[in-house]
């Protein structure tokens, strides 16, 4: 297969005033010029032909488009407030179309719609929400939520659950066999106040009945304990009890581990698991792959000083160094260690 060059627009038109120079300087003949410079013939005149400019792509004659009576009409039909929204939808106006013997389908509608910019007017504008500043301290801020387990009637079964904002950690949660009400929430605080002396400074909730009764305002101006109450349909605010709803889902509630058939052992299940969260499970959004315990308490354990000795010893000697002081149990010498490992 021969070598192809591709000449823009500018270059086939200087091609063009240089083939008739030269012609005008040596007094020769057309394709006497042409055979010098390399040019086919055919070449030649498909750019003469064109005054130097690309031939579109685009085809010249399009057998298949949409007349313009009908595209007015689809407009006509799209832009017609006093019909129901189902019948401005392409669907909707295909098969308005069909009373006027206009058969189209509703694919071919959307493109009538695209072209003139309207295809995208029925989509519901992205809501704007406000994403609270992460807290600084341990404390701070908790997060509640709760995650339906059941909703029949009679019995509600639920896992209540209390976030702390900086470190993720669980400071409290509870198994409830009843629809949650105002005398949950009070017991997860109370809860908090026993495992760790003190109340959060701020508690973050969503709208639920529960959550704004007046027994649990009440408790909360005793205790000076600002609400915060995240915006109707957005989770988003309330991220950090929601991450560990889902994973607490994936790890226990969606397993064999939790049985349906035995009710009674659930908060011994749960107290496990809060425990193995805390102190043993690493954290994928830390950088540091620390425990919540370890981030909430600021000292790490034996096990992340190793694996972060280990990653400062490949980042600065390379895999091979590291790999040698893995087989000699990680004798490192104290140079390479950063204020990142704490002892």
């Amino acid at each position: 297969m021969g070598n192809y060059t591709i000449f823009s627009d500018y270059e086939k038109q200087r091609k063009l005033k240089e083939i008739e120079t030269e012609c005008q300087r040596l007094n020769k003949p057309r394709y006497w010029v042409l055979k010098q410079m390399g040019i086919p013939r055919s070449t030649y005149y498909d750019w003469a032909a064109a005054g130097g400019v690309s031939k579109s792509k685009a085809p010249k004659r399009v057998w298949n488009k949409t007349p313009k009576e009908i595209e007015e009409k689809i407009i006509e039909l799209r832009d017609n407030e006093h019909l129901y929204r189902s019948e401005r939808t392409p669907v909707g106006i295909a098969r308005k179309l069909e009373t006027h013997d206009v058969f189209m389908t509703s694919a071919g509608v959307w493109k009538v719609l695209a072209r003139h910019g309207k295809s995208n007017e029925f989509l519901k504008p992205k809501k704007v929400f406000i994403i609270y500043p992460k807290a600084s301290r341990w404390l701070e801020v908790v997060c509640i939520d709760d995650i339906a387990l059941s909703n029949q009637y009679p019995r509600d079964l639920a896992i209540f659950n209390a976030i702390d904002e900086y470190s993720q950690s669980s400071v409290a949660i509870s198994f409830v066999n009843h629809k949650v009400n105002r005398y949950d929430v009070l017991g997860l605080l109370e809860q908090i106040k026993k495992n760790y002396g003190r109340l959060p400074k701020i508690v973050r909730l969503d709208n639920a009945k529960a959550h704004i009764s007046m027994k649990v305002k009440e408790y909360c101006k005793e205790n000076n304990i600002i609400l915060q109450f995240i915006d109707p349909g957005t989770p988003q605010q309330n991220w950090p009890v929601e991450s560990f709803n889902n994973v607490i889902q994936k790890d226990l509630v969606n397993t064999h581990l939790w049985k349906w058939n035995n009710m009674s052992d659930k908060q011994d299940l749960l107290n496990d698991y809060r425990e193995y969260y805390n102190c043993r499970k690493a954290l994928d959004s830390d950088p540091l792959k620390r425990t919540p315990n370890e981030i909430a308490t600021a000292v790490t354990s034996q096990i992340t000083q190793k694996r972060l000795k280990f990653k400062l010893l490949r980042k600065q000697h390379g895999q091979v160094a590291a790999r040698q002081a893995i087989f000699k149990g990680l004798a490192i010498s104290p140079f390479i260690l950063s204020e990142m490992c704490v002892y």
